[in-house]
């Protein structure tokens, strides 16, 4: 084995760049030249690696107990005679001593071996390094930190931050969509978990789990860092919204809007640090029917059915705003259900009464209220705009995060089809009647629309294609339901 000064050279530069005791990585050495000789030579052979820390030179020996006879050849590797000792030792040599013979490194040995001497050294360099950060970081867990960014890892699906002389991955699925950062920015980040036995690393950290957004509101809101107003619960959607539910512990504090601050400021400044991130501010109610209201804002409820046992709910919403309970690719259900903390279903009048689910009515919407025109026309209104002619199914129901299809819920088609004769229902009564009069629609809105003359007929005919956006309105138009969610909010 030559170039024995570059062995101690490298040592050191190890130590230097891992931050690791010196004698830590000589140790690791010493033991891999033992298991790689142990598994490519004799499983059963005993040796024992001398480095020179002075020098760095580096001898390994094979340990052999001296033997009257050795009686099995299979014994030559733990075993020599007396008199094959006295040859090769000296005459000194008495039945009973270990004698240490050198191992010559040869080219097969160099080959076979040095694959598993590197991983072992590297094995123990990675164990001395989680354990460094472990002792790092056990009394930081649930903290928000901040780190320098100084790289990306090997594979490339995470970057390296290093943060009080250690050194530890940002994987890719913990970033919030958007976030792109260079080499020396400086990055917050929340440690989700500090654990020594995780045999990747012993410290996870995030920029999407709940805790990261928790943090930042106590660092943003003074009222939340002095336990003046309490975060009952987060819900995050990273990059997308966010719903948060807060408890004033004092009276004279408006919790909403110490959260919000003045036209929006402090809201405003979180969300510009998720990347965007909507933020709802939620009013958390000791009263579970009341809080699922609350969450479920801006869409209103018309009725609530909890099942405790089950730790699930039946939410009946208005049909015209089941798109927007469920939101693009279920991210507003998910939002709700993950802030409750349980399984819900949400499902319109319609599917409620085909599905044959009570309807208690027990929601912050009356039945009046449901049916009125002004309701229809302010939902109405915010689907205006553009659409697509993509053929869809009906809002499916949502549980536990999850879209499911029910067959008895009926599909675009045949909403619009009932809308179709309905409205040639309409036309012959214009025709046969030719006069003035009241038209009652008892269609699955319970809408009433009340006209006067024909020449009404394509105002009404209008209000209908309207109404039939309402119905098969893409739940994807995010664009859309995120005007109503942030016009409730501000």
């Amino acid at each position: 084995m030559e170039n024995y000064a570059n062995i101690l050279e490298a040592i050191n530069q190890i130590a230097n760049e891992k931050s690791i005791d010196e004698n830590e990585i000589i140790t690791a050495i010493k033991e891999g030249f033992q298991k790689a000789y142990e598994r490519f030579f004799d499983t059963e052979a005993l040796t024992e690696v001398d480095l020179d820390d002075q020098t760095g030179s580096i001898k390994m020996y094979l340990l052999l107990k001296v033997v009257d006879q050795v009686q099995d050849d299979l014994d030559d590797w733990l075993e020599i005679s007396l008199d094959d000792a006295r040859q090769e030792f000296g005459d000194k040599v008495k039945e009973g001593d270990i004698i240490h013979r050198q191992i010559p490194f040869e080219k097969e040995f160099s080959r076979l071996a040095i694959h598993q001497v590197r991983q072992i050294i590297q094995q123990k360099i990675k164990g001395a390094e989680r354990s460094r950060l472990y002792d790092k970081f056990a009394d930081k867990n649930h903290q928000l930190l901040t780190g320098k960014i100084v790289g990306t890892n090997d594979r490339g699906d995470g970057y390296l931050i290093e943060v009080d002389d250690a050194t530890t991955s940002l994987w890719n699925k913990k970033l919030i969509p958007g976030d792109h950062f260079e080499i020396g920015d400086l990055v917050s980040f929340y440690v989700d978990e500090v654990q020594r036995e995780n045999r990747f690393s012993p410290i996870s950290i995030s920029r999407t789990a709940p805790g990261f957004l928790r943090r930042i509101l106590e660092r943003e809101v003074p009222e939340v860092a002095e336990e003046i107003i309490d975060i009952k619960g987060i819900s995050r959607e990273p990059g997308i919204r966010a719903k948060v539910a807060v408890q004033s512990l004092d009276p004279n504090v408006e919790p909403i809007g110490a959260l919000v601050g003045v036209h929006g400021s402090r809201i405003s400044k979180i969300s510009e640090l998720l990347n965007g991130e909507k933020i709802d501010i939620v009013l958390w109610d000791e009263d579970l029917n009341t809080f699922i209201m609350s969450a479920m804002a801006p869409v209103r409820v018309v009725s609530v059915d909890v099942d405790l046992e089950n730790n699930e709910a039946d939410i009946i919403v208005p049909n015209e705003q089941l798109s927007l309970a469920i939101g693009r690719g279920g991210v507003a259900a998910r939002l709700v259900a993950n802030l409750l903390k349980m399984k819900i279903n949400i499902i319109s009048v319609k599917q409620a009464q085909e599905i044959g689910i009570e309807n208690k009515w027990n929601g912050n919407i009356s039945p009046d209220e449901l049916a009125s025109k002004e309701f229809i026309d302010s939902t109405m209104r915010r689907r205006k705009g553009p659409k697509n002619n993509n053929p869809r199914t009906s809002q499916p129901r949502f549980r536990d995060g999850q879209n499911y299809q029910k067959s008895v819920l009926q599909t675009n088609d045949d909403i619009l089809k009932e809308l179709e004769q309905e409205l040639e229902r309409f036309q012959a009564e214009i025709a046969d009647e030719e006069g003035n009069q009241t038209i009652s629609q008892t269609s699955e809105h319970s809408s009433i629309l009340e006209k006067n003359d024909e020449s009404d007929l394509d105002e009404i005919s209008k209000n209908l294609q309207a109404l039939d956006e309402v119905i098969s309105g893409d739940d994807s138009d995010d664009d859309d339901e995120g005007d109503e969610y942030d016009s409730y909010y501000d």
